[in-house]
C-alpha cells in the first residue's frame, strides 16, 4: 500500500505540474508577443527573425521540463535517498556510513565534470541561434542559390555555423564521456561495498537474515536518485539560460507622455546626426522643415544615406544626436500608436498578409467606404484588374499576387498607405517597378486624394516627378536645395 500510495501521489504531482507548465508557457508566449508589438522599432529591427522565432518557440518550450518534470524529480530525488539512508541507519549505522562512502568521490567527479557548464551552454545556444538564422536565410534565398548552382557548402555563413556547431559538440562530448563514466560508476557501487560487510555481520550474528535482505534491497541504486538529480540540474541550467534569453524581450514598454493631437502643423528635422560608428557619420547636422501639403523629393547617390534619413523618422534606427520633431515635439517622446497615426510608409519591398485583398488594403483603418477603395483603384489604374478577380476585393491575396505584376503590387501597397490618410507619407523607392507614365499617374492620384499631406519621396527618377514643392539633394551627409537645371 505504501509503494502504491507513493506512485499514486507522484503521478498526481506530475499531472498537475504538466497542467501548470502548459498554462505558464502559453502566458509567457502571449506576453512575449505583446512585448514585441510594443517594442521600439529600432530595437525590434536589431533582432533577427530567426532569433525571435527561436526565443518564442524553442526557448519557451524549454520551460516545460523545468516546470512539469524537474520540480517533482527534485523532490523525489532529495527525499528518497534520505529515506533509504535513514532506514540503513535504523538497521545498522555502520552499513549506512559504508553506503555513503562513494558520495564524496561522486560529488567531486560531478563538480569537475560540470565546471564551466554555463559558459559552454551559453556559447552553444549562441551557435544554435546563428545556425537557425543561417538556415532560414538559406531557405529564403534557395531559389537564387539554385539559379546560380550554389550549394550549402558554398554558402559561407551556413557552412561556418555548421562547422562551429560540430566542433563544440565534438569537444564537449570528448570532455564529458570519461567524467560521466567515472561519476556513474562511483554513484552506484554502494551495493558492492555494503554487501560483503552485511554478510560478515550476518555470519557473526549481528544482523538477522531479514535485515540482510533489506540491506541488499536498499543498497541497490541507493544513490541513483541523486545521480538522476545531476542530470536534472544540467537540464535546469539549460532552462535558466533559456530564461535569460527570454527576459530581455519581456521588458516593460517605455512610457511616452505625448500622444497624437488633432492635426499636424510642422515636421522638423533638428541637427540630426546618424553614425555607423564614432568615426563615420552617415548624416551630419541635417536640418529640414516641412509643412502640410508640401511634396519634397530627396535625391542623392546610392548609399549616401537617403533611406537612413527616413528610417530615423520612422523610428527604425536611433539617431546619434538631434531628432525629428512633430509640432515641436521629438518623435522619441511619441508612443508607437500615435506615430502610426502620423506616418505611413512604402518602400520597394512589398509585403502582404494572409487574407483578402480588402483586408490588406484597409489593414490599419477598418472603417473605409467601399466606393473610396474603388475610387483609389481607379486613380491608380487597377480597377479593371481587381474587377477581373474571381471575388474582386474579397479575393485571397495569394491569388492576386499570382495575377498582378510587381509594379501593380507596388501600387496596391501605396493605396494601403494612402487609405490611412496619415499626415506624413514616406515613399522610399516605392515606384521603382513602375514606368515613368504610371509613376506620374500615381503621384497625381496621391496629390488629389490627400492635398494636405506631407510627402517625402526618394526616387531615382525624382527629377521627373511633377508638382514638387522642394527638391533636395543629400550630399556629404547634409541636405541641400537642388540647383535649377
Amino acid at each position: 500500500l505504501t509503494v502504491m500510495g507513493r506512485y499514486a501521489f507522484y503521478a498526481l504531482a506530475v499531472w498537475q505540474a504538466h497542467l501548470a507548465a502548459y498554462h505558464i508557457i502559453q502566458k509567457v508566449r502571449q506576453h512575449l508577443v505583446r512585448a514585441l508589438a510594443k517594442m521600439r522599432m529600432d530595437k525590434l529591427r536589431s533582432l533577427s527573425r530567426g532569433d525571435i522565432e527561436k526565443r518564442i518557440t524553442d526557448e519557451c518550450q524549454s520551460l516545460e521540463p523545468l516546470i512539469a518534470h524537474h520540480g517533482t524529480d527534485i523532490i523525489n530525488g532529495l527525499l528518497m535517498p534520505l529515506f533509504m539512508v535513514g532506514l540503513l541507519f535504523y538497521i545498522d549505522w555502520r552499513l549506512a556510513l559504508i553506503a555513503l562512502m562513494p558520495l564524496p568521490l561522486a560529488m567531486t567527479a560531478q563538480i569537475w565534470m560540470m565546471r564551466g557548464f554555463a559558459e559552454r551552454q551559453q556559447k552553444y545556444n549562441q551557435i544554435v541561434a546563428h545556425l537557425h538564422q543561417a538556415q532560414m536565410e538559406f531557405l529564403r534565398t534557395i531559389g537564387v542559390m539554385k539559379l546560380f548552382a550554389v550549394d550549402a557548402d558554398s554558402y559561407l555563413e551556413l557552412s561556418r555555423t555548421l562547422q562551429s556547431h560540430h566542433k563544440i559538440v565534438t569537444g564537449y562530448t570528448q570532455t564529458m564521456v570519461s567524467a560521466w563514466v567515472t561519476f556513474v560508476t562511483l554513484a552506484q557501487i554502494s551495493l558492492i561495498l555494503v554487501l560483503p560487510v552485511a554478510i560478515m555481520l550476518a555470519n557473526t550474528g549481528q544482523l538477522t537474515l531479514i535485515d540482510l535482505v533489506m540491506v541488499a534491497c536498499v543498497s541497490v541504486g541507493l544513490l541513483k536518485p541523486w545521480l538522476d538529480l545531476t542530470q536534472v540540474f544540467a537540464q535546469i541550467q539549460q532552462s535558466f539560460i533559456a530564461i535569460d534569453r527570454i527576459l530581455p524581450l519581456c521588458g516593460e514598454p517605455e512610457s511616452h507622455p505625448f500622444h497624437y493631437p488633432s492635426s499636424l502643423m510642422l515636421l522638423e528635422c533638428r541637427d540630426l546626426v546618424v553614425a555607423r560608428d564614432p568615426k563615420v557619420a552617415v548624416l551630419q547636422q541635417v536640418n529640414l522643415k516641412a509643412y502640410p501639403g508640401q511634396r519634397i523629393t530627396i535625391e542623392g547617390a546610392s548609399g549616401v544615406g537617403k533611406s537612413t534619413l527616413l528610417a530615423s523618422l520612422l523610428g527604425e534606427l536611433e539617431p546619434t544626436s538631434g531628432a525629428w520633431c512633430i509640432n515641436g515635439q521629438s518623435i522619441t517622446d511619441i508612443d508607437d500608436e500615435s506615430r502610426s497615426h502620423y506616418l505611413a510608409s512604402v518602400d520597394q519591398r512589398v509585403v502582404f498578409f494572409s487574407g483578402s485583398l480588402r483586408d490588406n488594403l484597409i489593414l490599419t483603418k477598418r472603417h473605409v467606404e467601399e466606393h473610396e477603395i474603388w475610387q483609389l483603384l481607379t486613380w491608380f489604374g487597377l480597377k479593371p484588374l481587381v474587377q477581373s478577380l474571381p471575388q474582386q476585393l474579397d479575393c485571397p491575396i495569394g491569388e492576386a499576387c499570382r495575377l498582378f505584376s510587381g509594379g501593380e503590387m507596388q501600387r496596391l501597397a501605396i493605396i494601403r498607405a494612402a487609405v490611412t490618410k496619415a499626415p506624413i507619407l514616406i515613399l522610399d523607392e516605392a515606384t521603382a517597378h513602375l514606368d515613368a507614365l504610371s509613376e506620374q499617374s500615381v503621384f497625381e492620384a496621391l496629390r488629389h486624394y490627400a492635398p494636405a499631406q506631407i510627402q517625402l519621396i526618394i526616387s531615382h527618377r525624382a527629377s521627373q516627378i511633377q508638382q514638387v514643392d522642394r527638391r533636395l539633394v543629400l550630399l556629404n551627409g547634409q541636405l541641400e536645395e537642388k540647383a535649377d537645371e
